[in-house]
């Protein structure tokens, strides 16, 4: 029984104990959030501020105005030491802590049965923290969803639950990392469900787990931290229908510039910093060093950059700056994770879609004065619309943009250009290089993937009965001696056996003329009638072929008997393993050749 069906089992204790272990995580995920927190300001301190002598402004609940750089040109040392310490953390203990954690929790529960190293979350927590707070451009998601996912993956592992159920507590503690350190419990619990694919599909079964344990941990990491939202917003409802054109054309600003971004970060990776001939773990210092002599130069692109956007919203940034942000901060993000430092890309990607929407709405009330919205309005929405597009996940990021701001006005130009983004951006083009398109695809499902095939296949599609010639039958009354005349004559691993009328009322296996052989006493005068069995199924030619599967798999022989209806009795012949796979090929083959050529259409939600 899946968890999702244990929420809703009449057996109470069953569905208490995956409550329980939901809860559980997200306490464990808070707590980890916290921790994290202390980590990245004690990083932040030693290194960026101390150090570089800069300290970047802070947005909503976490801000402040920041000062500096006092020396500017200290930046790329902070930045440098944070890398190398990083670096070597990383590749040393554990590699998988490479780059942005969410793709790697991705990974796991397609291809690793959900396992994670225990070492991975703090490795992942402790580089992060060192990364982020010497000056690199990432995001605090990453880690905190390692954490949060390592931890499920270790209490599966210690109550010896299933693969299944492992994979479900993994990406519900993903939901309770995200859902603490951003405060966006509801967004969080849709964002493990839906970040596992491309196409707009879900992980139904995570979204349960995950809002309990999203729940927990924005209770427990709010408690220390504040109960306020990442952004200050002012309070903006949408009532004028016109503005959705030029919400539209902000749609598709966000899906132009997506289209880029992931190219550029991992164009990086595989073309500069993979290529060089340098150990593995100086490649995060080089990428810092990079983004220290820009941040020389340009202080903004350091850090989270949420204190900016936050700026933005207030209107105390200009075109120019805003698009020379957005820009400079994709390249920055691509120095940090493509050299191989550790953090997440979904903080840089909102600060890129907000840093867009500004720069929008400022032109728009400039050049369409009478239809455009607000600016601070396009900034909101351009957050969610610009990683719905890259990330992949439409529904997730409208939520979260929605909690981190308070901006629940904006549901309906969220969702519009949040759907624009998505379909206008190629489907290839991703920020989680690990996401699979569906479900059906995700080796985590082959299992039901295929009973689900098999479910829409009749026997009777794939399968004709052979010749009662062909098929060799036993009569009740028959010895046990010309039973095995017969059986050494044929190669039949089933044996139907029939009455005088040639009604089917047993049958008989190898396995049961060799117990007959064998027995204490044999006797070559043993009727059949003494050792034939009741007829396994029997399998009915208007019966799926995940029936046929199942009963295949409940005996060692490989055939089951057919008749024409069970009432009568009335023997067709056997259906073999063989012919199970013949079938089921046949069938794979047919949606094969349904399949449109060419490249995939966009599928509408």
């Amino acid at each position: 029984m899946s968890p999702f069906d244990l929420f809703f089992d009449p057996h109470v204790g069953q569905r208490g104990r995956w409550i329980l272990y939901s809860a559980l995580i997200g306490t464990v995920s808070g707590l980890g959030a916290i921790l994290f927190d202390l980590m990245f300001h004690l990083a932040q301190q030693i290194f960026l501020g101390g150090i570089g002598t800069f300290v970047p402004p802070g947005s909503g609940i976490e801000g402040g105005a920041g000062h500096g750089p006092v020396t500017p040109w200290l930046l790329p040392v902070s930045l440098v030491l944070g890398g190398l310490i990083s670096g070597a953390l990383v590749f040393f203990i554990a590699p998988e802590a490479e780059g942005h954690g969410t793709d790697a929790v991705i990974k796991s529960f397609h291809h690793l049965r959900g396992r994670i190293r225990k070492r991975v979350p703090v490795v992942k927590a402790i580089s992060s923290a060192i990364t982020i707070g010497s000056g690199g451009s990432a995001g605090r998601e990453g880690p905190i969803a390692q954490i949060g996912a390592g931890f499920g993956s270790y209490l599966a592992d210690l109550l010896k639950l299933s693969n299944h159920d492992r994979r479900v507590l993994m990406m519900a503690g993903v939901a309770g990392g995200i859902g603490s350190i951003f405060r966006a419990p509801l967004g969080a619990a849709f964002f493990s469900a839906e970040c596992l694919y491309s196409k707009p599909e879900f992980e139904y079964e995570v979204l349960l787990p995950g809002l309990i344990s999203s729940i927990t941990g924005f209770s427990i990491y709010s408690s220390y931290a504040g109960w306020g939202t990442l952004f200050d917003t002012p309070r903006i409802e949408f009532h004028e229908p016109h503005q959705l054109l030029v919400y539209v054309m902000l749609g598709i600003v966000c899906a132009l510039v997506g289209n880029l971004y992931p190219k550029i970060l991992y164009g990086f990776r595989d073309r500069v910093f993979r290529p060089l001939p340098i150990p593995a773990w100086t490649k995060p210092a080089l990428g810092a060093l990079a983004l220290g002599l820009i941040g020389v130069y340009f202080p903004q692109a350091l850090g989270m950059g949420y204190g900016y956007v936050q700026q933005a919203i207030e209107g105390n940034h200009t075109i120019t700056f805003l698009l020379l942000f957005a820009a400079v901060k994709i390249i920055a993000t691509s120095l940090t994770i493509a050299s191989g430092g550790s953090g997440g890309v979904f903080g840089p990607s909102l600060v890129i879609g907000g840093a867009l929407g500004a720069a929008f709405g400022q032109a728009a009330a400039i050049y369409l004065p009478d239809v455009a919205p607000v600016p601070a309005a396009c900034i909101l929405v351009g957050m969610g619309g610009f990683f719905a597009g890259v990330a992949k996940v439409p529904f997730a990021s409208v939520i979260m943009v929605m909690e981190l701001t308070g901006s629940y006005g904006l549901l309906v130009p969220s969702l519009l250009v949040a759907t624009l983004t998505y379909l206008l951006t190629p489907p290839k083009t991703k920020l989680y290089e690990n996401q699979l398109p569906g479900r059906t695809d995700s080796p985590a499902h082959l299992g039901s993937f295929a009973l689900d095939i098999l479910r829409q296949s009749r026997v009777q599609d794939s399968w004709q009965p052979g010749g009662r010639d062909e098929l060799r039958t036993v009569s009740d009354e028959a010895t046990l001696e010309s039973l095995v005349e017969l059986a050494s004559a044929s190669e039949q691993s089933v044996f139907p056996v029939i009455d005088r009328d040639g009604g089917l009322v047993g049958e008989l296996s190898i396995e049961d003329v060799r117990r007959g052989i064998l027995s204490d006493e044999p006797n070559e005068d043993t009727s059949v009638r003494s050792l034939m069995k009741k007829v396994v199924g029997p399998l009915l030619p208007t019966d799926d072929l995940a029936r046929a599967a199942q009963l295949l798999a409940s005996r060692q022989s490989g055939s089951i008997i057919v008749v024409r209806s069970r009432e009568g009795a009335e023997l067709l012949g056997l259906f073999t393993r063989n012919d199970l796979i013949v079938a089921y090929g046949k069938h794979m083959e047919s949606m094969h050749q349904e399949r449109p050529e060419g490249p995939p259409r966009i599928q509408p939600f």
